[in-house]
């Protein structure tokens, strides 16, 4: 579309392209916002007849030509793209190719990142015609209408930005849906809609969330009413996704747990996963209150064979952070004493915090990350990013912050420092989170640290300063490989995600290399012979633990780890809310732990999955 000119479409059909590109390279998410627009288009009456819809998805590197080439065979009239932190830098690359080969195509953004920047994303991207904010289900029809017959026009469709004679116009807001029963469903029965090879199913049973959190965009619809689906198309969704046999649901819900309802939602995935086998895991964002029905829930789910892990969202422990994030204490208390109880009955829970969020110092998160690693077995660290429409974007002046966009391959903008953080205390955090990612979140020292936090007395903070330095003064190979890593925290400021895939990259390629700076590690942190001893027998126990990326194909495979004592037993003790074990006298065990295959083309991925490919201990025996 050029000057706000109607198009010309070939009569009788039009090809609309839907356009998603994933942030991960080996883990293929369905494309949630996709397959509501294309069923939202085929279920309406005056177009399904008219429009062949094509969606697109790609996992994160694959070429620009690839991608352009997959565009191009469909000879789309609309090309509408999915917009998120982690693509539109690309999409910037490749619009200008697309226009050259498609140019009278109609290119039109949509999604969370752009939603409410329509005048800033027609200026920073020529190629673009027209920004969708708020939901699109709705938006779709009437520009495939508009498209097809020229009515609606332009200015009468709510809630877009889009050029005309030169300028840019952007019509009234867009109400939000009402009842998600009102658009159609994701996940239409029979499975056809292209399901096959799908590693994680996103699903949703409501949009909205009546909190107003500082850093948070939830969709357009922060601190708004709950809108919901009928729990009898849920059924029928959670049988299309539970025949396709994807075995990981990923609920985008932003609060499950906050309905009534939400206990027999939870019954009806543990039905799918015994009528079909899947899904097996449900990651949820859960409720930050509730957490009476939060601990039914979960109830459900562990009677049912559903994976699942709950993180307390507590984001900061300073009252003057979580007073300029928008939250306040209620229901946390409660929610802590459910962490707590989750661990007494051996299930899984940790904490997320945010590092970087206006109004707490650096001194005050390492006060917290002590607090809490030593309480939880878990805990999920964010670096700060201040995302469009968020409370912090257009408090910037007051909070005093200053921000950050180092890598052109991403729209992700960071904190360089703000009113109670410095640069420079902004990089001893970073480095922080990065040394907690290696020993603590790729599971490689995952009771080794703790077990030296509690028998050396030193805070587990000072642990993990101590490990970047460690590294950067060693010469083989896996140290340099985890020293650059904090290298590009020191000159970039900024947490980069490919860090992740780096320092899994490192980590997971020689289990031999791995086992022997953990051990060289420990010797470096504790004076004492028996603290050593101890910690390095837990050192092999971790390392044996993780995931085996020798093993390809399918299947699974045993490997025997004979221990000086019962690594296992007191592993599981530090982990737990229990009272801590000392270090224990030799009492030699054989551990039979057990290992998946397939992990090999995970090992790189940037978020978090290894702890689905982490070794399970089968069998504990006195060793002969």
């Amino acid at each position: 579309m050029r000057h706000g000119q109607v198009p010309r479409v070939p009569p009788g059909l039009a090809s609309i392209s839907l356009v998603d590109l994933s942030g991960e390279a080996t883990v293929a998410y369905t494309p949630l916002g996709l397959l509501y627009l294309k069923a939202s288009l085929e279920s309406d009456v005056s177009v399904a007849d008219r429009v062949r819809v094509t969606v697109h998805s790609f996992l994160a590197g694959t070429s620009l030509v690839r991608m352009i080439e997959a565009i191009e065979a469909a000879r789309p009239d609309i090309i509408g793209l999915s917009c998120q932190g982690w693509n539109v830098a690309v999409y910037r690359h490749m619009l200008p190719t697309l226009r050259q080969l498609l140019p009278g195509a109609v290119i039109a953004l949509g999604g969370n990142h752009v939603s409410g920047q329509g005048l800033r994303w027609l200026a920073q991207v020529p190629e673009a015609d027209i920004v969708v904010s708020g939901e699109g289900e709705h938006a779709v029809r009437e520009l495939t209408r508009w498209l097809l017959d020229g009515t609606p026009a332009l200015s009468d469709i709510a809630g877009i930005t889009y050029r005309q004679d030169g300028k840019v116009v952007s019509t009234f807001p867009r109400p939000r849906i009402e009842s998600l029963d009102e658009i159609a469903s994701p996940y239409p029965p029979p499975a056809g809609i292209g399901l096959a090879g799908m590693d994680v199913a996103l699903w949703e049973t409501n949009r909205g969330c009546p909190y107003h959190c500082g850093f948070c965009h939830w969709g357009d619809a922060v601190g708004q009413k709950i809108t919901r689906t009928a729990l009898s198309r849920l059924a029928a969704e959670l049988e299309t996704i539970g025949r396709a046999g994807i075995g990981t649901l990923f609920l985008c819900d932003a609060n499950f747990g906050i309905l009534p309802r939400d206990i027999e939602i939870a019954r009806m995935v543990v039905n799918a996963r015994r009528r079909f086998g899947a899904p097996v895991t449900l990651h949820v964002n859960w409720a930050k209150n509730h957490a009476g029905r939060v601990g039914e829930i979960l109830d459900i789910l562990r009677d049912g064979g559903v994976q699942t892990n709950v993180y307390l969202a507590l984001q900061t422990l300073s009252r003057p952070a979580l007073r300029l994030a928008g939250r306040d204490e209620r229901g946390r208390p409660e929610m802590m004493d459910l962490g707590r109880k989750i661990l007494r009955q051996g299930g899984k829970a940790g904490v997320e915090l945010i590092f970087g969020l206006p109004g707490e110092t650096l001194d005050e998160f390492r006060g917290a990350y002590d607090e809490l690693f030593l309480s939880f077995p878990s805990l999920l660290l964010h670096p700060l990013w201040i995302l469009p429409n968020t409370a912090y974007d257009t408090q910037r002046q007051d909070l005093g912050l200053v921000t950050v966009r180092p890598d052109p391959l991403v729209d992700y903008e960071g904190v360089l420092s703000h009113h109670t953080l410095s640069r420079q205390g902004n990089r001893a955090g970073l480095r922080l989170l990065l040394a907690d990612d290696i020993l603590v979140g790729t599971g490689y020292a995952r009771t080794t640290i703790r077990a030296l936090a509690r028998w050396t007395g030193k805070a587990p903070t000072q642990i993990l300063d101590a490990f970047a330095d460690f590294v950067a003064a060693r010469d083989d190979q896996l140290s340099r490989q985890l020293a650059s890593a904090f290298s590009e925290i020191d000159a970039e400021c900024y947490f980069h995600r490919h860090l992740r895939s780096a320092v899994r990259r490192a980590l997971f390629a020689d289990r031999e290399s791995t086992l022997k700076l953990l051990q060289a590690f420990v010797d470096a942190s504790a004076d004492s012979p028996a603290v050593r001893g101890a910690c390095g027998e837990l050192a092999r126990y971790d390392t044996a633990l993780l995931p085996r990326a020798d093993l390809h194909g399918t299947g699974e495979a045993d490997e025997i780890l004979l221990a000086a004592f019962d690594t296992h037993a007191i592993g599981l003790a530090l982990l737990s809310d229990a009272e801590p074990p000392q270090p224990p006298g030799q009492q030699p065990v054989r551990i039979v732990i057990r290992h998946r295959a397939g992990f090999a083309r995970h090992r790189s991925d940037a978020i978090d999955i290894s702890a689905r490919w982490l070794g399970r201990v089968i069998h504990v025996s006195p060793a002969a």
